[in-house]
Protein backbone atom coordinates (compact mmCIF):
# COMPACT_ATOMS: atom_id res chain seq x y z
CA UNK A 1 0.00 0.00 0.00
CA UNK A 2 1.01 3.65 -0.10
CA UNK A 3 1.88 3.47 3.56
CA UNK A 4 -1.03 1.95 5.39
CA UNK A 5 -3.77 4.05 3.89
CA UNK A 6 -7.03 2.19 3.53
CA UNK A 7 -7.68 1.59 -0.13
CA UNK A 8 -11.10 1.75 -1.65
CA UNK A 9 -12.27 0.04 -4.81
CA UNK A 10 -9.86 0.51 -7.68
CA UNK A 11 -10.51 1.69 -11.15
CA UNK A 12 -9.63 -0.15 -14.30
CA UNK A 13 -6.50 0.59 -16.27
CA UNK A 14 -6.87 3.83 -18.19
CA UNK A 15 -4.08 5.02 -20.42
CA UNK A 16 -3.82 8.38 -22.11
CA UNK A 17 -1.51 7.82 -25.01
CA UNK A 18 0.42 10.18 -27.16
CA UNK A 19 3.27 10.15 -29.54
CA UNK A 20 6.79 9.96 -28.29
CA UNK A 21 7.50 13.49 -27.14
CA UNK A 22 10.87 15.06 -27.44
CA UNK A 23 9.56 18.56 -28.06
CA UNK A 24 6.82 20.51 -26.45
CA UNK A 25 4.87 19.00 -23.62
CA UNK A 26 1.39 17.73 -23.32
CA UNK A 27 -1.46 18.30 -21.02
CA UNK A 28 -4.90 16.99 -21.52
CA UNK A 29 -6.13 19.76 -19.28
CA UNK A 30 -8.66 17.36 -17.88
CA UNK A 31 -10.64 18.11 -14.79
CA UNK A 32 -9.21 17.55 -11.36
CA UNK A 33 -10.93 15.27 -8.91
CA UNK A 34 -12.93 16.06 -5.88
CA UNK A 35 -11.74 13.89 -3.03
CA UNK A 36 -11.19 10.33 -4.13
CA UNK A 37 -13.72 10.09 -6.90
CA UNK A 38 -13.48 10.78 -10.58
CA UNK A 39 -13.28 14.41 -11.47
CA UNK A 40 -16.20 16.13 -13.04
CA UNK A 41 -15.28 19.76 -12.76
CA UNK A 42 -14.26 22.09 -15.43
CA UNK A 43 -13.07 21.92 -18.97
CA UNK A 44 -9.55 22.81 -19.99
CA UNK A 45 -8.85 26.51 -19.71
CA UNK A 46 -7.80 28.06 -22.98
CA UNK A 47 -7.83 31.74 -22.07
CA UNK A 48 -5.13 34.16 -23.07
CA UNK A 49 -5.19 35.38 -26.59
CA UNK A 50 -2.28 34.75 -28.91
CA UNK A 51 0.09 37.71 -28.87
CA UNK A 52 2.76 38.94 -31.22
CA UNK A 53 5.07 39.60 -28.30
CA UNK A 54 5.17 43.37 -28.66
CA UNK A 55 7.39 45.58 -30.71
CA UNK A 56 10.62 44.49 -32.33
CA UNK A 57 13.65 45.29 -30.16
CA UNK A 58 16.62 47.06 -31.70
CA UNK A 59 19.34 47.06 -29.10
CA UNK A 60 17.58 48.58 -26.13
CA UNK A 61 20.68 49.60 -24.19
CA UNK A 62 22.78 46.58 -25.09
CA UNK A 63 26.41 46.80 -26.12
CA UNK A 64 25.68 45.58 -29.65
CA UNK A 65 23.02 46.80 -32.05
CA UNK A 66 20.76 44.17 -33.59
CA UNK A 67 17.12 43.44 -34.29
CA UNK A 68 15.19 40.88 -32.20
CA UNK A 69 11.70 40.06 -33.45
CA UNK A 70 9.61 37.93 -31.03
CA UNK A 71 6.36 36.02 -31.30
CA UNK A 72 4.62 34.82 -28.14
CA UNK A 73 1.42 33.04 -27.13
CA UNK A 74 0.19 30.91 -24.21
CA UNK A 75 0.12 27.14 -24.65
CA UNK A 76 -3.24 25.91 -25.89
CA UNK A 77 -3.15 23.16 -23.24
CA UNK A 78 -1.66 24.90 -20.19
CA UNK A 79 -2.34 28.61 -20.62
CA UNK A 80 0.04 29.69 -17.85
CA UNK A 81 2.94 28.45 -20.02
CA UNK A 82 4.20 31.00 -22.53
CA UNK A 83 5.71 29.85 -25.83
CA UNK A 84 8.18 32.37 -27.29
CA UNK A 85 10.00 32.20 -30.62
CA UNK A 86 12.13 34.91 -32.15
CA UNK A 87 14.49 35.88 -34.93
CA UNK A 88 17.56 38.07 -34.58
CA UNK A 89 19.99 39.77 -36.89
CA UNK A 90 22.84 39.18 -34.42
CA UNK A 91 25.16 36.67 -36.11
CA UNK A 92 26.39 33.50 -34.41
CA UNK A 93 24.73 33.86 -30.97
CA UNK A 94 26.61 32.14 -28.14
CA UNK A 95 23.96 32.61 -25.42
CA UNK A 96 20.44 33.90 -25.06
CA UNK A 97 17.84 34.14 -22.34
CA UNK A 98 14.45 35.71 -21.68
CA UNK A 99 13.79 37.75 -18.55
CA UNK A 100 10.10 37.86 -17.61
CA UNK A 101 7.80 38.93 -14.80
CA UNK A 102 4.70 40.88 -13.85
CA UNK A 103 6.46 44.20 -14.50
CA UNK A 104 9.57 45.50 -16.21
CA UNK A 105 11.65 44.49 -13.22
CA UNK A 106 11.09 40.96 -14.59
CA UNK A 107 12.51 38.70 -11.83
CA UNK A 108 12.43 35.31 -13.61
CA UNK A 109 14.72 34.06 -16.36
CA UNK A 110 14.22 31.37 -19.01
CA UNK A 111 17.34 29.98 -20.72
CA UNK A 112 17.19 29.76 -24.51
CA UNK A 113 18.31 26.60 -26.30
CA UNK A 114 20.20 27.98 -29.28
CA UNK A 115 19.67 24.70 -31.13
CA UNK A 116 15.88 24.91 -30.87
CA UNK A 117 13.95 25.81 -34.00
CA UNK A 118 13.27 29.57 -33.99
CA UNK A 119 14.87 29.59 -30.51
CA UNK A 120 11.62 28.21 -29.10
CA UNK A 121 11.53 28.86 -25.34
CA UNK A 122 8.93 28.25 -22.63
CA UNK A 123 8.10 30.82 -19.96
CA UNK A 124 7.35 28.72 -16.86
CA UNK A 125 6.04 29.77 -13.46
CA UNK A 126 3.48 32.38 -14.51
CA UNK A 127 0.22 32.87 -12.63
CA UNK A 128 -3.19 32.54 -14.35
CA UNK A 129 -5.05 35.48 -15.89
CA UNK A 130 -2.17 37.95 -15.73
CA UNK A 131 -0.22 40.08 -18.17
CA UNK A 132 3.52 39.40 -18.09
CA UNK A 133 6.38 41.44 -19.49
CA UNK A 134 9.37 39.79 -21.14
CA UNK A 135 12.63 40.86 -22.74
CA UNK A 136 15.02 38.80 -24.88
CA UNK A 137 18.78 39.07 -24.47
CA UNK A 138 21.15 37.64 -27.09
CA UNK A 139 24.94 37.41 -26.74
CA UNK A 140 27.60 36.89 -29.37
CA UNK A 141 31.37 37.25 -29.41
CA UNK A 142 30.81 40.93 -30.13
CA UNK A 143 28.69 41.62 -27.06
CA UNK A 144 25.10 41.65 -25.81
CA UNK A 145 22.01 42.82 -27.64
CA UNK A 146 18.83 43.50 -25.65
CA UNK A 147 15.40 43.38 -27.24
CA UNK A 148 12.49 45.61 -26.34
CA UNK A 149 9.90 45.05 -23.63
CA UNK A 150 7.06 42.75 -24.75
CA UNK A 151 3.92 41.37 -23.11
CA UNK A 152 2.03 38.09 -23.02
CA UNK A 153 -1.34 37.35 -21.37
CA UNK A 154 -1.82 34.08 -19.51
CA UNK A 155 -5.13 32.23 -19.52
CA UNK A 156 -7.53 31.22 -16.79
CA UNK A 157 -6.90 28.55 -14.16
CA UNK A 158 -8.38 25.14 -14.82
CA UNK A 159 -11.72 24.66 -13.09
CA UNK A 160 -11.79 22.05 -10.36
CA UNK A 161 -8.21 22.29 -9.08
CA UNK A 162 -8.07 21.76 -5.31
CA UNK A 163 -8.24 24.98 -3.32
CA UNK A 164 -5.00 25.91 -1.54
CA UNK A 165 -5.03 27.95 1.66
CA UNK A 166 -1.65 29.60 2.22
CA UNK A 167 -0.54 31.21 5.49
CA UNK A 168 2.83 32.93 5.33
CA UNK A 169 4.19 33.88 8.73
CA UNK A 170 7.53 35.26 7.60
CA UNK A 171 7.84 36.08 3.91
CA UNK A 172 11.43 37.25 4.24
CA UNK A 173 12.45 33.85 5.65
CA UNK A 174 10.54 31.84 3.01
CA UNK A 175 12.58 30.05 0.36
CA UNK A 176 11.34 31.34 -3.00
CA UNK A 177 10.33 28.86 -5.62
CA UNK A 178 7.76 26.35 -6.81
CA UNK A 179 6.33 23.15 -5.34
CA UNK A 180 5.98 20.32 -7.86
CA UNK A 181 3.54 17.68 -6.63
CA UNK A 182 0.22 16.04 -7.39
CA UNK A 183 -2.89 14.56 -5.88
CA UNK A 184 -3.16 10.92 -4.84
CA UNK A 185 -6.57 9.24 -4.93
CA UNK A 186 -7.55 5.60 -4.66
CA UNK A 187 -10.07 5.76 -7.49
CA UNK A 188 -10.81 8.10 -10.35
CA UNK A 189 -8.12 10.52 -11.45
CA UNK A 190 -6.30 13.57 -10.11
CA UNK A 191 -3.87 16.15 -11.48
CA UNK A 192 -0.19 16.79 -11.15
CA UNK A 193 0.36 20.47 -10.45
CA UNK A 194 2.86 23.18 -9.55
CA UNK A 195 2.20 26.14 -7.27
CA UNK A 196 4.37 29.10 -6.37
CA UNK A 197 5.36 30.67 -3.04
CA UNK A 198 2.10 32.65 -3.00
CA UNK A 199 0.04 29.47 -3.28
CA UNK A 200 -0.94 30.29 -6.88
CA UNK A 201 -1.15 27.50 -9.43
CA UNK A 202 1.30 27.96 -12.30
CA UNK A 203 1.00 24.54 -14.00
CA UNK A 204 -1.37 21.55 -14.03
CA UNK A 205 -1.92 18.32 -15.90
CA UNK A 206 -4.37 15.42 -15.60
CA UNK A 207 -3.28 12.19 -17.33
CA UNK A 208 -6.50 10.30 -16.37
CA UNK A 209 -4.92 8.61 -13.33
CA UNK A 210 -3.72 9.89 -9.97
CA UNK A 211 -0.46 11.80 -9.53
CA UNK A 212 1.13 10.17 -6.49
CA UNK A 213 4.60 10.85 -7.91
CA UNK A 214 5.27 13.94 -10.04
CA UNK A 215 8.93 14.74 -10.76
CA UNK A 216 10.54 16.91 -13.39
CA UNK A 217 13.20 15.34 -15.58
CA UNK A 218 16.79 16.21 -14.78
CA UNK A 219 16.99 18.58 -17.75
CA UNK A 220 13.71 20.27 -16.75
CA UNK A 221 12.00 19.56 -20.09
CA UNK A 222 9.40 17.07 -18.83
CA UNK A 223 7.38 15.97 -15.85
CA UNK A 224 7.15 12.25 -15.14
CA UNK A 225 3.74 11.45 -13.59
CA UNK A 226 3.35 8.11 -11.80
CA UNK A 227 0.21 6.75 -10.22
CA UNK A 228 0.28 5.21 -6.75
CA UNK A 229 -0.88 1.81 -8.05
CA UNK A 230 -1.42 0.51 -4.52
CA UNK A 231 -1.99 -2.37 -4.32
CA UNK A 232 -0.90 -3.55 -7.75
CA UNK A 233 -3.86 -3.67 -10.12
CA UNK A 234 -6.35 -2.33 -7.58
CA UNK A 235 -5.72 1.21 -8.80
CA UNK A 236 -4.56 2.39 -12.20
CA UNK A 237 -1.01 1.40 -13.17
CA UNK A 238 0.00 4.54 -15.02
CA UNK A 239 3.29 6.29 -15.93
CA UNK A 240 3.35 9.19 -18.37
CA UNK A 241 6.02 11.69 -19.43
CA UNK A 242 4.60 15.11 -20.19
CA UNK A 243 6.44 17.98 -21.80
CA UNK A 244 6.21 21.27 -19.97
CA UNK A 245 4.06 23.13 -22.50
CA UNK A 246 1.34 20.50 -22.25
CA UNK A 247 1.42 19.57 -25.93
CA UNK A 248 2.90 16.05 -25.87
CA UNK A 249 1.97 13.22 -23.50
CA UNK A 250 3.86 9.94 -23.94
CA UNK A 251 2.48 6.83 -22.26
CA UNK A 252 5.24 4.70 -20.67
CA UNK A 253 2.90 2.51 -18.63
CA UNK A 254 3.89 -0.76 -20.33
CA UNK A 255 7.60 -0.09 -19.85
CA UNK A 256 7.02 0.62 -16.13
CA UNK A 257 4.47 -2.18 -15.61
CA UNK A 258 3.68 -3.04 -11.97
CA UNK A 259 5.48 0.06 -10.67
CA UNK A 260 4.22 1.83 -7.57
CA UNK A 261 4.32 5.24 -5.90
CA UNK A 262 6.82 7.28 -7.96
CA UNK A 263 9.72 7.29 -10.41
CA UNK A 264 13.06 9.10 -10.06
CA UNK A 265 14.71 10.69 -13.13
CA UNK A 266 18.52 10.44 -13.14
CA UNK A 267 21.10 12.86 -14.60
CA UNK A 268 21.91 10.63 -17.59
CA UNK A 269 18.25 10.48 -18.68
CA UNK A 270 17.57 7.04 -17.23
CA UNK A 271 14.88 6.56 -14.58
CA UNK A 272 15.04 4.57 -11.33
CA UNK A 273 11.84 2.95 -10.05
CA UNK A 274 10.55 -0.16 -8.31
CA UNK A 275 7.97 -2.82 -9.08
CA UNK A 276 5.99 -5.34 -7.12
CA UNK A 277 7.95 -8.53 -6.57
CA UNK A 278 7.21 -11.77 -8.35
CA UNK A 279 8.15 -15.42 -7.88
CA UNK A 280 8.95 -17.16 -4.62
CA UNK A 281 10.72 -14.16 -3.11
CA UNK A 282 7.69 -11.88 -3.35
CA UNK A 283 9.70 -8.75 -2.52
CA UNK A 284 9.92 -5.65 -4.70
CA UNK A 285 12.50 -5.18 -7.45
CA UNK A 286 14.65 -2.08 -8.00
CA UNK A 287 14.78 -1.27 -11.73
CA UNK A 288 16.40 1.14 -14.20
CA UNK A 289 14.62 2.40 -17.31
CA UNK A 290 17.31 3.07 -19.93
CA UNK A 291 18.59 6.41 -21.17
CA UNK A 292 16.79 7.29 -24.39
CA UNK A 293 14.21 4.58 -23.77
CA UNK A 294 10.90 4.47 -25.63
CA UNK A 295 7.49 3.21 -24.52
CA UNK A 296 8.45 -0.25 -25.83
CA UNK A 297 11.80 -0.39 -24.01
CA UNK A 298 12.51 -2.97 -21.29
CA UNK A 299 13.76 -1.88 -17.88
CA UNK A 300 16.69 -3.68 -16.25
CA UNK A 301 16.30 -5.24 -12.81
CA UNK A 302 19.14 -3.92 -10.67
CA UNK A 303 18.48 -5.86 -7.45
CA UNK A 304 15.69 -7.34 -5.37
CA UNK A 305 14.88 -5.45 -2.16
CA UNK A 306 15.15 -8.52 0.07
CA UNK A 307 18.43 -9.53 -1.51
CA UNK A 308 19.77 -6.02 -0.86
CA UNK A 309 18.77 -5.59 2.80
CA UNK A 310 18.71 -9.22 3.91
CA UNK A 311 15.24 -9.21 5.44
CA UNK A 312 12.96 -12.21 5.82
CA UNK A 313 9.52 -10.58 5.88
CA UNK A 314 7.39 -9.05 3.13
CA UNK A 315 8.64 -5.88 1.43
CA UNK A 316 6.98 -2.63 0.50
CA UNK A 317 9.36 -0.26 -1.28
CA UNK A 318 7.87 3.23 -1.43
CA UNK A 319 10.59 5.70 -2.47
CA UNK A 320 13.95 5.83 -4.25
CA UNK A 321 16.57 8.57 -4.68
CA UNK A 322 19.90 8.97 -6.44
CA UNK A 323 23.15 9.93 -4.66
CA UNK A 324 25.37 11.62 -7.28
CA UNK A 325 28.47 11.90 -5.08
CA UNK A 326 28.96 8.12 -5.00
CA UNK A 327 26.72 6.96 -7.88
CA UNK A 328 24.37 4.99 -5.66
CA UNK A 329 20.63 4.58 -5.16
CA UNK A 330 18.88 4.58 -1.79
CA UNK A 331 15.43 3.02 -1.45
CA UNK A 332 12.91 2.99 1.40
CA UNK A 333 11.16 -0.22 2.50
CA UNK A 334 8.17 0.67 4.66
CA UNK A 335 7.45 -2.86 5.89
CA UNK A 336 11.01 -3.26 7.13
CA UNK A 337 11.64 0.23 8.57
CA UNK A 338 14.85 0.72 6.64
CA UNK A 339 16.74 2.62 3.98
CA UNK A 340 19.13 0.61 1.81
CA UNK A 341 21.95 1.99 -0.32
CA UNK A 342 23.05 0.04 -3.41
CA UNK A 343 25.46 0.66 -6.28
CA UNK A 344 23.63 2.09 -9.30
CA UNK A 345 25.75 -0.02 -11.66
CA UNK A 346 26.00 -3.39 -9.88
CA UNK A 347 23.20 -3.42 -7.30
CA UNK A 348 25.69 -4.38 -4.59
CA UNK A 349 24.62 -3.33 -1.09
CA UNK A 350 26.62 -0.47 0.41
CA UNK A 351 24.76 -0.21 3.72
CA UNK A 352 21.43 -0.71 5.48
CA UNK A 353 20.13 1.99 7.82
CA UNK A 354 17.70 1.03 10.61
CA UNK A 355 15.46 -2.03 10.10
CA UNK A 356 13.03 -4.50 11.63
CA UNK A 357 11.88 -8.09 10.97
CA UNK A 358 15.35 -9.55 11.36
CA UNK A 359 17.21 -6.95 9.29
CA UNK A 360 20.64 -6.05 10.67
CA UNK A 361 21.39 -2.33 10.39
CA UNK A 362 24.90 -1.42 9.32
CA UNK A 363 24.72 1.42 11.84
CA UNK A 364 23.94 1.63 15.55
CA UNK A 365 22.86 4.70 17.47
CA UNK A 366 19.96 6.97 16.46
CA UNK A 367 17.58 4.93 14.31
CA UNK A 368 13.76 4.97 14.09
CA UNK A 369 10.58 2.91 14.11
CA UNK A 370 7.13 3.36 12.68
CA UNK A 371 7.94 3.45 8.97
CA UNK A 372 9.22 6.09 6.57
CA UNK A 373 8.39 7.45 3.14
CA UNK A 374 10.07 10.33 1.31
CA UNK A 375 13.66 11.32 2.06
CA UNK A 376 16.48 13.47 0.72
CA UNK A 377 20.17 12.66 0.35
CA UNK A 378 21.89 15.80 1.66
CA UNK A 379 25.30 14.23 1.16
CA UNK A 380 26.67 10.69 0.95
CA UNK A 381 26.43 10.38 4.76
CA UNK A 382 23.71 12.90 5.63
CA UNK A 383 20.08 11.78 5.24
CA UNK A 384 16.85 13.69 5.86
CA UNK A 385 13.75 11.50 6.06
CA UNK A 386 10.02 11.55 6.80
CA UNK A 387 9.42 9.17 9.71
CA UNK A 388 5.69 8.36 9.84
CA UNK A 389 6.19 7.10 13.42
CA UNK A 390 3.04 5.01 13.04
CA UNK A 391 2.02 3.00 16.13
CA UNK A 392 0.80 0.16 13.92
CA UNK A 393 4.39 -0.52 12.89
CA UNK A 394 6.22 0.08 16.14
CA UNK A 395 6.29 3.87 16.30
CA UNK A 396 5.23 5.94 19.30
CA UNK A 397 2.26 7.50 17.52
CA UNK A 398 3.28 10.92 18.81
CA UNK A 399 3.26 12.49 15.35
CA UNK A 400 5.17 12.22 12.12
CA UNK A 401 8.73 13.57 12.33
CA UNK A 402 11.23 15.05 9.91
CA UNK A 403 14.49 13.42 11.00
CA UNK A 404 18.06 14.15 9.88
CA UNK A 405 20.79 11.64 10.69
CA UNK A 406 24.52 11.84 10.08
CA UNK A 407 26.32 8.57 9.35
CA UNK A 408 29.86 7.73 10.42
CA UNK A 409 30.86 4.98 8.00
CA UNK A 410 34.08 4.33 9.89
CA UNK A 411 32.50 3.77 13.29
CA UNK A 412 29.19 2.57 11.75
CA UNK A 413 27.13 4.93 13.90
CA UNK A 414 24.06 7.05 13.17
CA UNK A 415 23.59 10.36 14.99
CA UNK A 416 20.44 12.49 14.96
CA UNK A 417 21.48 16.05 14.14
CA UNK A 418 18.06 17.66 13.57
CA UNK A 419 14.37 16.83 13.88
CA UNK A 420 11.02 18.53 13.64
CA UNK A 421 7.54 17.50 14.79
CA UNK A 422 4.56 19.74 14.11
CA UNK A 423 2.68 21.33 17.00
CA UNK A 424 0.03 20.12 17.36
CA UNK A 425 1.38 16.83 16.08
CA UNK A 426 0.24 15.50 12.69
CA UNK A 427 0.01 11.72 12.47
CA UNK A 428 -0.08 10.16 9.01
CA UNK A 429 0.30 6.48 8.25
CA UNK A 430 0.59 6.92 4.48
CA UNK A 431 2.82 9.00 2.24
CA UNK A 432 4.82 11.95 3.57
CA UNK A 433 7.89 13.69 2.18
CA UNK A 434 10.59 16.14 3.22
CA UNK A 435 13.23 18.40 1.63
CA UNK A 436 16.01 20.69 2.88
CA UNK A 437 16.02 23.97 0.93
CA UNK A 438 19.02 26.05 -0.16
CA UNK A 439 18.38 28.72 2.50
CA UNK A 440 18.40 26.12 5.30
CA UNK A 441 14.64 25.80 5.67
CA UNK A 442 12.98 22.39 5.61
CA UNK A 443 9.68 21.72 3.84
CA UNK A 444 7.53 18.88 5.23
CA UNK A 445 4.67 17.31 3.29
CA UNK A 446 2.08 15.42 5.36
CA UNK A 447 0.35 13.76 2.40
CA UNK A 448 -3.17 12.69 3.38
CA UNK A 449 -3.28 15.31 6.13
CA UNK A 450 -3.44 17.85 3.25
CA UNK A 451 -0.74 20.01 4.84
CA UNK A 452 2.68 21.24 3.72
CA UNK A 453 4.82 23.19 6.20
CA UNK A 454 8.04 25.10 5.59
CA UNK A 455 10.03 25.59 8.79
CA UNK A 456 13.32 27.32 9.57
CA UNK A 457 16.28 25.59 11.22
CA UNK A 458 14.81 26.28 14.64
CA UNK A 459 11.49 24.62 13.78
CA UNK A 460 9.48 27.84 13.44
CA UNK A 461 6.78 27.58 10.78
CA UNK A 462 7.51 30.07 8.01
CA UNK A 463 4.62 29.04 5.75
CA UNK A 464 1.78 26.52 5.81
CA UNK A 465 -0.22 25.36 2.79
CA UNK A 466 -3.39 23.36 3.42
CA UNK A 467 -6.25 22.05 1.32
CA UNK A 468 -9.61 20.69 2.35
CA UNK A 469 -9.66 17.99 -0.31
CA UNK A 470 -6.16 17.06 -1.42
CA UNK A 471 -3.92 14.15 -0.52
CA UNK A 472 -0.55 15.55 -1.56
CA UNK A 473 1.70 13.07 -3.32
CA UNK A 474 5.50 13.13 -3.20
CA UNK A 475 7.00 16.50 -4.00
CA UNK A 476 9.99 18.70 -4.69
CA UNK A 477 10.43 22.43 -4.18
CA UNK A 478 12.53 24.12 -6.86
CA UNK A 479 13.91 27.66 -6.91
CA UNK A 480 13.35 27.63 -10.68
CA UNK A 481 11.47 25.42 -13.12
CA UNK A 482 14.52 25.22 -15.37
CA UNK A 483 17.35 22.72 -15.10
CA UNK A 484 17.94 20.06 -12.43
CA UNK A 485 16.29 19.94 -9.04
CA UNK A 486 18.24 20.37 -5.81
CA UNK A 487 16.51 17.28 -4.38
Amino acid sequence: MVGLLAIGPGCGKSNSSGGSGEGGSGATGGSSPTGGSSATGGATATGGATGTGGATGTGGGGTVSCTITPMASPSSMIPTVGIVTFTTTLPSPTEAHIDFGLDTGYGMTAPVDLAAQSYRTLLLGMKPSKTYHFRISVTSSGGICLGGDNTIATGAQLNGLPSLDTTTNNKAALAPGFVVTGQYVTSGHAPAFIFDSDGSYVWWYDDTSDACGARMSYDGNYIWIASGNVPDGMTTDHVHRVTMDGLTDTDFTTAFAHHSHEVTPLPDGSVAFFTYGTGTNGCDDIKIFPTGGTPSSTATTLVNARTAHGGTASCHVNYIQYSPSDDTLIFSDLDNDCLTKVSRTTGATVWVLSGSNGITSTFTGDLWKGGQHGFQILSANDILLFNNNSPSSGGSGSGATALEVMLDTGANTSTKVWSYTASPAIQVMALGDVQRLPNGNTIVNYGPASTIEEVDSGGTVVQEVTSTRTTFGFFEKRATLYGPSTK
